[in-house]
């Protein structure tokens, strides 16, 4: 396994954060053997985890996040009480199948209009610039390895480890890509993993192994894991009605349901998130 490097952070208040953190000796190439269709030259994390050793947790955790540069660091909090009341209320948690959950939003518009207030209010303070906006409500199936797919011809591809494209870049802008917060509305803890390098990082890396010339967003998640394959992952556990901030075009990650019973519901918001250390 190679060393982890001081890179993407993780910041956070929450009493036993480093309980939630987990790391891994690297990725493996995603086969049919996982019981999902990926497409070819998509990556997962190896499935032997541990807790952090110190010196691996002072490497990526810290309790302050006063002078946090978010486009290449996580935040995981917390909910307000009187969202998960409101929450709660709705009952996403309870729904069992993936398509009853907009029926169910559809069905309760006066606590959905309420929640989308409260939400508002929790949001606010944590963009300097106001820029953030609604961007879904995510469903998943549990007991995946991970979960992020496309349904192509009928099928869902999916397709492991990634980063997000949500605007057009270079490895080397897309930590000018902004981040999005995601709430875990379900009943099940589930799982961020992710490698905690930024793409610059990735680049700067992949350099010493290939001309870079031809890495692009989309194949850069293909080329760092062949090179770099015992890289470790980390996963973190986010437990129902916490969320996690994080600048997803900028570090390869997916969220993973494994070993979960329940339907996998979250609620995401994508803007520039960058004053949490004022919040919970």
């Amino acid at each position: 396994m190679m060393e982890l490097k001081k890179g993407i952070g993780l910041y956070s208040k929450l009493p036993c954060i480093n309980e939630q953190l987990y790391i891994n000796e690297g990725t493996i190439p995603a086969t049919a053997d996982t019981g999902l269709y990926y497409h070819p030259g998509s990556y997962i994390p190896r499935h032997e985890w541990r807790h952090l050793q110190p010196a691996e947790s002072k490497l990526l955790v810290s309790d302050t996040a006063t002078e946090t540069d978010f486009s290449k660091s996580i935040y995981v909090g917390e909910i307000p009480e009187n969202l998960k009341t409101s929450f709660a209320t709705l009952g996403l948690d309870q729904v069992k199948e993936l398509d009853k959950v907009y029926p169910t939003l559809k069905e309760n518009e006066s606590i959905v209009k309420q929640i989308t207030e409260e939400l508002e209010t929790f949001l606010r303070p944590m963009s300097g610039s106001r820029n953030y906006k609604f961007h879904r409500i995510t469903r998943a199936m549990p007991n995946r390895e991970t979960i992020t797919c496309h349904y192509i011809e009928e099928q869902f591809v999916y397709i492991g480890l990634h980063i997000d494209q949500s605007k057009r870049f270079t490895a080397q802008t897309a930590y000018k890509s902004g981040n999005r917060i995601s709430i875990n509305l379900s009943k099940e803890n589930r799982w961020l993993a992710f490698i905690n390098l930024s793409m610059r990082q990735v680049v700067n890396m992949l350099r010493e192994k290939m001309d870079v010339s031809e890495v692009n967003p989309d194949n850069i998640a293909y080329y760092f894991f062949k090179h770099y394959p015992d890289y470790p992952t980390i996963k973190i556990e986010i437990k129902p009605y916490q969320y996690y901030i994080a600048p997803t075009d900028n570090f390869f990650h997916d969220a993973t349901t494994l070993g979960n019973k329940e339907i996998d519901v979250t609620i995401v918001y994508t803007g520039v998130f960058d004053k949490v250390s004022l919040n919970n």
